[in-house]
């Protein structure tokens, strides 16, 4: 056991969702910062790069800065134009398409991109977070395209076919029946149908189920690097949760999913 881990599992308060947390995200940042190596920060780093890709549709669309990324709004508008630091494929993005026009009705294949690459990229641990969130946005646009009556084909455009959820999610695009959810997801649908129609408690149970799968890891391993990252991911969810309830309102799962899926 590394001892900076240690200290820093330690430091945290606990988290219990529907309870504001003691500690915000930029206080655990210094706490990773003080603590972690260059490559613990890495993780770290590929986690929060999925912010600074939502801050990119931030700016095409004149919506709120998350601060919670790994660049300030000045530096990563800056890195934009001067096309530094950020992934290869946030500059090819703006490469294929140029017009702002163009950007905002394609965003999407950015946000495939930085799934299809980072899991590429990444293994364990990582790996398992960044198929999760992935999984479960192609689940909750699945789920929305059909309660809308939107196309799950146009939605999931540039998705990966070969990925078994990807595919029973498009294999349904041409049915009239509600969304079946994937095996893997049975718990989500079962909560989802317990809601009811509010889409104030639907948003609800999607956080909590997401808030979920990042508590096992930190109980199941106590004083790791994948705990902590775990805790990170919990701690960001109750904060988009809180933040979400007292200036939302009812409208709160349709504008986390428009965040997360953008189409």
């Amino acid at each position: 056991m590394i001892m900076s881990q240690f200290y820093v599992y330690s430091s945290i308060p606990p988290l219990e969702f529907f309870s504001k947390p003691d500690i915000a995200s930029e206080n655990l940042m210094e706490l990773f910062n003080l603590n972690f190596t260059k490559n613990e920060m890495k993780k770290a780093h590929t986690l929060k790069l999925w912010i600074d890709i939502q801050n990119i549709y931030s700016f095409l669309f004149d919506k709120e800065f998350d601060d919670r990324g790994n660049y300030s709004k000045n530096t990563l508008k800056s890195l934009l134009v001067n096309r530094e630091i950020l992934p290869d494929y946030v500059f090819e993005f703006f490469s294929i398409y140029e017009s702002e026009e163009e950007q905002k009705k394609y965003f999407p294949w950015l946000l495939s991109k930085y799934f299809k690459i980072e899991v590429e990229k990444n293994n364990g641990f990582m790996r398992e977070f960044l198929e999760f969130e992935y999984h479960l946005r192609i689940v909750t646009t699945g789920y929305r395209s059909k309660n809308l009556k939107r196309d799950i084909g146009k939605e999931l455009q540039f998705e990966n076919v070969g990925d078994p959820i990807v595919a029973m999610t498009l294999a349904q695009k041409d049915t009239s029946s509600a969304y079946v959810f994937p095996y893997e997801f049975h718990d989500l649908e079962a909560a989802i149908a317990d809601a009811g129609p509010n889409p104030t408690q639907k948003y609800d149970v999607i956080a909590e189920y997401r808030f979920n799968f990042y508590t096992k890891y930190i109980i199941d391993f106590p004083f790791t690097l994948k705990a902590s990252l775990a805790y990170m991911m919990s701690l960001w969810i109750l904060e988009e949760y809180f933040a979400l309830k007292q200036d939302k309102g009812e409208v709160v799962l349709d504008q986390i999913v428009e965040k997360e899926n953008v189409s």
